[in-house]
């Protein structure tokens, strides 16, 4: 009996990657693609993203059960981000050489795990348990990386003078990807060796305690972990079926937009908040649970592999393709980035959760969805 019941809770996986390899294959509906057709296709792409969305969430909390911090969200943070580079390279190389879809999609990860997601988490941590408390030295340790990191690759390009544009010269990018992926291997160590203590935190009262055994307990009673390795191949499963449904909605869902005279920039909000649900489910879960500290370390982590690993591999399809990407943002955009650091670097600080902080993270995700639409309005 056990057996079937485990079949059947990874059936969103195999659903989800059979609907990615028809996606492949280009199968959909015939038709306008604001049929109602097509809207029932696009319907179950959402579905299957988020069916293998939660699959992913629940292998990733069962490896994290059995390896703890900080390798269990590192495992979750890897695999995720691993599977977003090749989203991304993918995006790159199939747009028929748009030199911004690259920068426009990392910008888009950062903006929605900064402040959508970071909001999302303080605003439940908040109201379920008034404010939670984390380490701040990680938070400590994640935003000056995370800061010169963004600052070298999407905001100097703006005001370099090699070329026009947010453009950088050969040698500047080759120092800029050698120089991330240097600088996020060098952190992955540090994580896992010398300073693991600056991603975990013990200070919790003995209510917490008790309540957090007799939960493990009965999750122990009702539910027989696993073993790791299929847990680990469920994971990857699930992210890829993720990523395949997620770049093959990208065209449909730019389709529905242009259809519904919405800007087609949103669009690949949409794709990336998709692509990014099983890390966002992740952490809002940990959020809720009143585990701050993981979900801090998803969040943050999540935003430096995106630059960390994201920007070297663009680097290497500029040198195969020898399509440079253009990385520099728009100053109304650079604005925007600036102000969430700010108030991330405020916010997090402290080492504290709560409602009001989450408020100011949503409103500044609001507010550059205000400025995409406002930007596409301006070059009608």
């Amino acid at each position: 009996m056990s057996r079937w019941r485990t079949i059947a809770r990874e059936l969103p996986i195999a659903a989800g990657l059979a609907t990615g390899i028809a996606v492949i294959l280009h199968w959909s509906p015939e038709g306008a693609i604001d049929s109602a057709a097509n809207m029932r296709w696009s319907a179950w792409l959402v579905a299957c993203i988020l069916a293998c969305a939660f699959r992913a969430m629940a292998h990733a909390d069962e490896l994290a059960d059995r390896f703890g911090e900080p390798y269990g969200t590192l495992i979750l943070t890897l695999a995720a981000i691993t599977i977003e580079v090749a989203a991304v390279c993918a995006v790159m190389l199939g747009s028929g050489g748009d030199s911004q879809v690259a920068r426009d999609t990392m910008f888009s990860v950062i903006m929605i795990i900064l402040n959508l997601l970071t909001g999302l988490a303080m605003l439940l941590a908040g109201w379920k348990h008034a404010e939670q408390n984390f380490n701040p030295q990680s938070a400590h340790s994640y935003l000056p990386l995370l800061i010169t990191l963004c600052a070298i690759t999407l905001v100097l390009p703006r005001f370099t003078h090699s070329f026009d544009g947010g453009w950088m010269s050969e040698p500047m990018e080759l120092f800029v990807g050698a120089g991330s992926l240097g600088i996020y291997a060098v952190f992955l160590v540090m994580q896992t060796t010398r300073h693991r203590e600056f991603f975990a935190h013990h200070q919790v009262s003995e209510r917490e305690v008790d309540a957090r055994k007799d939960a493990h307990d009965a999750g122990h009673q009702a539910h027989v972990p696993a073993p790791a390795w299929r847990s680990a191949l469920f994971l990857i499963l699930a992210l890829v079926g993720v990523v395949l449904i997620a770049e093959g909605l990208a065209g449909r869902v730019r389709g529905l937009l242009v259809a519904q005279h919405i800007p087609p920039e949103i669009g690949g909000v949409l794709i990336a908040a998709l692509v990014l649900a099983p890390e966002g489910f992740a952490a809002l879960r940990s959020a809720a649970r009143g585990e701050a500290q993981r979900s801090v370390n998803i969040l943050l982590g999540s935003a430096l592999s995106t630059i960390g690993l994201t920007v070297p591999a663009v680097i290497a399809i500029r040198f195969i393709t020898g399509n440079s990407p253009e990385l520099g943002l728009e100053p109304p955009y650079i604005v925007l980035l600036f102000t969430t650091f700010l108030v991330s670097a405020i916010n997090l600080n402290r080492g504290k959760l709560n409602a009001m902080s989450g408020a100011v993270h949503i409103m500044l995700f609001l507010a550059w969805i205000v400025t995409i639409l406002d930007e596409a309005a301006s070059h009608k």
